[in-house]
C-alpha cells in the first residue's frame, strides 16, 4: 500500500521481489491479497504482452502443483504449444486463480480484474463462475458485480450466456438491481435465447414497480431492433400493451413502438391503426402523443384516417405540447404530398403555427410552409426530401462506453472518470524485465567439511512440499535443498536425525509399497554418496544417509475422472439458483408460454436410437454455373457429428464439372449468428475432371431453422453456400415406454402443444413412412388408432413428442415440445406430408 502511494509509476522496483510476491499471495490476509493483486495487475500490464493479441494457447489443463504432473514415477508427456505465455506471467495467473474461492468479494473481483486485463480470453470461464457466486452476496456487492457484468456483456456476451437464468429478477431485489439484471438479460439475448428472455419480460411488465416495468418495455424494443427474428413477436406484444388500462404503460409502449416500427417491422399498418385510435383520446402524455403522430406521419400518411387525425388535432392546436406541434407540422407536409386534397387543412395548421407562442414552432412553420405553396420551387422536391428511407435506429446498451475503464473500478461503476483514477498502461509487444526477475543462486556458509547448495527460488514449487519425480537426481536435489535449509545450526545434528526419523515414520504409514520405497532409497543413497565423497565428518555422513529418506513423499493417487475440484464444486450454482424464488412467468401472457424445466429429461428410460429412415436424395447447394464448374450437393445423414453431439452431420459431395483439376477446396468465411457454429470439413487437395468427392460438415444450428452461410474457396475462386435445415433434421430419434411417453406429453400440454388436421393415408405403415421421411423420430407405438413418436433436439436436448390420431375420415397430428416454434413447424410439415 505504501508503494502504491509513494511511487506507483516505478513498477521496475518489483522485479527482484516479483516471484516472492507471487509465492506469498495465498498466505497473506485478505486485504493484503487485495492490495497485492491490484499492484500485480498493473505490473502485468506494464511488462507482459497482451495474451489476446497473438495466438496464445492456454495451458490451464496443467496441474496447479508441479508434483501433480508426475505419477507412478514417470513424468507425463505434454503436447507442444505454440507461443506460450511468459513463465512469470503464467506464474502470476496460477497463483491468483485459487483466490477465486476467497470469501472476500473484493479479492474475487481483484482476481477477475487481473484475468480480464492480463489473462487469455479462453481462461475467463472460472472467473465468470466466481462472479456468479457473488450474486448471493449482500446488495452492495451485487450492485458492483452486476455493474461489471453489464459492462462485460456488451462485447463478451458468450462468457455469461450459460448463466442466463442467474440474472432472472426476484421480487425481493431493489430497483437498481432489477435494472442492472434487465440490462444484462437484454445484452445476453440471442436468436436462441430470445424466447426465454421474452417470457421473463412479459412478467416484468406487470410488476408494480413503474420504473422497472417501463425499463422492461424499452428492453423489449431493444430486442426487437437487435434480433430481427423476434421483431414481430415483440411488436405484437407492445401493441397489446397499448390497450392497457394503465396510462403510463400505454405512453411508454407508444414511444417504444415508434422505435420498433422505425427499425423495419412489417406490422406498421397495425401500429398506425392503434396510434390513430389513441390520438382521438386524451390518454397519452406529450411525448407519447408526439410519437403517435410520428407513426401516422411516417407510415400512415397515405391512410384516409390521417387527414381526419390532423383535422381533429388542429381544433385544439394551441393547447398541444410543443413536441406535438412540431410533429403535426411534419404530418401536414407529408399529407400534402400523399393526399393533395388535404391542402386546405395543411395550410390552416401552418397558419396556426405561424402565430404560435413558441418561437421554435414559428420557425419550423416558416421553413415548412414553402413546401406547401404551389408556386414555390421547394414544393417540386418535397417528395424527395420527406419520403426517403430512414436508417435503422441504433440499438446500443447504456454500458457500451464503460469497458474503457478498469474492470470493477469506481469509474466503471459510475460511468465516468472518478477523482484519482489511473488507467492501466498499454501492454508491450514483448515481455520485459525477465533477466531482473531471475534470482541468482545463493550459497550459505556451512561448517567445515560440509558443502550444500541451495536451489534457486524458481525451482521450488508454490508450497514447500517435496516433489515425487521418481528419479534419483531430482530426489537428491530436493533433499539437498531441505538439508541446507535445516543446517543453519550445523552443531544441532540430533534434531536433523529426529526429523529424518519422523519422515521415515510418515512414509511407512502412507501406504507406499516396499518395492517403490526401496528403489527410491537406493537411488537417493547413490546420489548422496556422490555428493558426500569429499566429506570427512561422521555426523555429516550420518545426516546424508538419513535426510534423503525424507524426500520420499507419499505418492499421489491418480485422480478419478468423475471427481471434481473444490473450485468446480464451489462455483457450480445452477441447482442453487434454480431453487431460489424468481418472478415466474405465467401462461397466457402477451409474448410466449413458459418452458418445461430440463430436469424431467434426465431419466435413463429415454434412450437414443438410430434413425428409422435415412435420406438418400441430395439437394444442390452450389451450382456449377455460379461457381464456374464446381458443383456441390448436400445430404442429411441424421447422425450426430463426431466433433460434438449437438452438431448435425451434413454430407457434402463436390463434383468437378470442368476439364481441369480443381484444388484446395475448403471453407473460408463463415457468417453465423447467435451461438451457432460450424466444424469445417477436411480440405480436399485435388479433384480431377468429372470426379466427385464426399466430405462431412458439422453444423450446430442451435435448434433454429435460420440458414447458416459460409464460403467455399477453391482454385476456381470463392462461392457462397447457404444451408437451411428442415425442422425434422434438427432432432435425434429416441425411444421410451408408452407410459413414459404419456407422462411426458401431459407435462407439455397447453401452449407447448400444436394440433393440425391432415388427410388420412392408406394405412398405419404409410403414416409411419411419411413421418420418418419428415422427421428423425422413433416409433413408440406403430399400431392402432394412436401412433406415438419421440425425438430429442440436438442442441437444447428438448423432448419432441409426435402423435397421429387416426379417425374415420381424417387424422390429427399433434406435436409437443418446450420450444413452441418447433412444435408448430413439425406439426405443419407432417400434416403437409400427409396431404401430398
Amino acid at each position: 500500500m505504501a508503494f502504491t502511494e509513494v511511487c506507483p509509476e516505478r513498477m521496475s522496483l518489483i522485479h527482484r521481489s516479483y516471484r516472492k510476491i507471487c509465492s506469498l499471495l495465498a498466505d497473506v490476509d485478505e486485504w493484503g491479497q487485495l492490495t497485492l493483486l491490484n499492484v500485480l495487475t498493473v505490473y502485468a500490464k506494464t511488462f507482459f504482452p497482451d495474451p489476446n493479441d497473438e495466438q496464445y494457447s492456454t495451458d490451464s489443463d496443467e496441474p496447479f502443483y508441479e508434483s501433480d504432473s508426475e505419477t507412478d514415477g514417470a513424468p507425463k508427456k505434454r503436447p507442444q504449444r505454440a507461443a506460450p505465455l511468459d513463465p512469470d506471467h503464467r506464474l502470476l495467473l496460477r497463483a491468483a486463480k485459487p483466490l477465486l474461492q476467497s470469501r472476500n468479494s473484493g479479492v474475487v473481483m481483484a482476481v477477475a480484474q487481473l484475468f480480464y486485463h492480463a489473462g487469455p480470453a479462453q481462461e475467463l470461464a472460472p472467473v465468470a463462475k466466481a462472479m456468479i457466486r457473488l450474486l448471493r452476496a449482500p446488495v452492495e456487492v451485487q450492485s458492483v458485480v452486476l455493474n461489471s457484468i453489464a459492462a462485460l456483456t456488451v462485447n463478451k456476451r458468450t462468457l455469461f450466456e450459460p448463466f442466463l437464468k442467474s440474472f432472472f429478477v426476484r421480487n425481493s431485489d431493489p430497483t437498481h438491481l432489477k435494472l442492472l439484471k434487465l440490462e444484462i438479460l437484454t445484452n445476453l439475448a440471442t436468436e436462441t435465447s430470445a424466447a426465454v428472455v421474452l417470457r421473463e419480460f412479459q412478467t416484468y411488465v406487470t410488476c408494480s414497480d413503474k420504473v422497472f416495468a417501463g425499463a422492461t418495455i424499452q428492453a423489449i424494443g431493444r430486442l426487437a431492433v437487435a434480433i430481427q427474428g423476434e421483431a414481430e413477436t415483440c411488436l405484437n406484444g407492445l401493441l397489446k400493451l397499448l390497450s392497457s388500462k394503465d396510462e403510463w404503460v400505454v405512453c411508454e409502449a407508444v414511444v417504444v413502438v415508434k422505435r420498433v416500427v422505425g427499425g423495419g417491422a412489417t406490422s406498421a399498418r397495425a401500429a398506425v391503426a392503434r396510434a390513430a385510435k389513441l390520438l382521438r383520446s386524451d390518454r397519452l402524455a406529450p411525448n407519447a402523443r408526439a410519437a403517435a403522430v410520428w407513426l401516422v406521419a411516417e407510415h400512415g400518411a397515405e391512410h384516409p384516417r390521417a387527414a381526419a387525425i390532423l383535422a381533429h388535432m388542429a381544433s385544439n392546436f394551441a393547447d398541444q405540447d410543443e413536441l406535438v406541434k412540431l410533429q403535426l407540422l411534419s404530418l401536414a407536409v407529408k399529407l400534402s404530398i400523399t393526399q393533395p386534397d388535404t391542402l386546405p387543412v395543411c395550410r390552416y395548421v401552418m397558419t396556426l403555427a405561424h402565430y404560435d407562442a413558441s418561437y421554435d414552432v414559428r420557425d419550423r412553420a416558416r421553413m415548412l410552409r414553402r413546401f406547401i405553396l404551389q408556386d414555390s420551387e421547394l414544393s417540386k422536391h418535397k417528395a424527395e426530401i420527406f419520403h426517403v428511407h430512414k436508417p435503422k435506429p441504433p440499438s446500443q446498451s447504456n454500458f457500451k462506453d464503460r469497458e474503457q475503464f478498469i474492470f470493477g473500478s469506481l469509474s466503471q461503476y459510475i460511468g465516468t472518470t472518478a477523482a484519482g483514477y489511473r488507467p492501466l498502461p498499454t501492454a508491450p509487444e514483448t515481455a520485459q524485465g525477465a533477466r531482473l526477475r531471475a534470482e541468482p543462486t545463493q550459497e550459505i556458509e556451512s561448517p567445515p567439511n560440509k558443502h550444500v547448495s541451495i536451489l534457486s527460488q524458481k525451482d521450488k514449487t508454490f508450497y514447500s512440499e517435496p516433489e515425487s519425480s521418481g528419479s534419483g537426481s531430482s530426489s537428491s536435489e530436493e533433499s539437498s535443498s531441505e538439508e541446507s535449509s535445516d543446517e543453519e545450526d550445523a552443531n544441532d545434528v540430533d534434531k536433523k536425525v529426529e526429523k529424518a526419523k519422523e519422515a521415515n515414520n510418515y512414509n511407512s504409514n502412507s501406504g507406499t509399497s516396499d518395492t517403490d520405497s526401496d528403489s527410491d532409497s537406493s537411488s537417493s543413497d547413490e546420489e548422496s554418496e556422490s555428493d558426500s565423497s569429499a566429506e570427512s565428518s561422521e555426523h555429516s555422513t550420518e545426516v546424508k544417509e538419513k535426510v534423503p529418506e525424507k524426500s520420499e513423499s507419499k505418492p499421489k493417487p491418480e485422480p478419478k475422472s468423475n471427481e471434481k475440484s473444490n473450485l468446480e464444486l464451489l462455483l457450480e450454482l445452477d441447482e442453487v439458483a434454480s431453487s431460489l424464488p424468481t418472478m415466474t412467468p405465467t401462461c397466457g401472457g402477451f409474448l410466449s408460454p413458459p418452458s418445461v424445466g430440463s430436469g424431467a429429461y434426465g431419466d435413463d428410460a429415454i434412450t437414443p436410437v438410430p434413425p428409422a429412415w435415412t435420406p438418400t436424395t441430395t439437394t444442390e447447394v452450389i451450382s456449377r454455373v455460379t461457381s464456374r464448374g464446381l458443383a456441390a450437393a448436400r445430404r442429411w445423414t441424421r447422425a450426430p457429428h463426431l466433433y460434438s453431439a449437438s452438431m448435425c452431420a451434413v454430407e457434402i459431395t463436390f463434383t468437378n464439372c470442368t476439364q481441369e483439376d480443381i484444388g484446395n477446396i475448403n471453407i473460408n468465411k463463415k457468417t453465423l449468428t447467435g451461438s451457432r457454429s460450424i466444424h469445417d470439413f477436411a480440405s480436399i487437395a485435388g479433384l480431377a475432371p468429372g470426379a466427385s468427392a464426399s466430405t462431412t460438415l458439422g453444423v450446430d444450428f442451435q435448434d433454429s431453422i435460420q440458414p447458416v452461410e459460409f464460403t467455399v474457396l477453391s482454385s476456381l475462386g470463392e462461392v457462397l453456400v447457404s444451408i437451411t435445415p428442415p425442422v425434422g433434421e434438427l432432432m435425434r430419434a429416441v425411444t421410451m415406454s408408452e407410459a413414459r411417453w404419456d407422462t411426458e406429453q401431459k407435462r407439455l400440454r397447453g401452449m407447448t402443444e400444436c394440433d393440425k388436421k391432415a388427410a388420412k393415408p392408406a394405412d398405419g405403415a404409410a403414416i409411419c413412412k411419411r413421418v420418418f421421411e419428415t422427421a428423425n423420430v422413433a416409433a413408440i407405438t406403430a399400431e392402432g388408432d394412436l401412433l406415438r413418436f419421440a425425438g430429442r433436439m440436438m442442441s437444447s436436448q428438448d423432448l419432441v413428442l409426435l402423435s397421429v390420431n387416426i379417425a374415420s375420415d381424417s387424422t390429427r397430428v399433434t406435436a409437443n415440445c418446450p420450444n413452441m416454434a418447433i412444435a408448430s413447424l413439425l406439426a405443419n410439415q407432417v400434416a403437409q406430408a400427409f396431404n401430398t
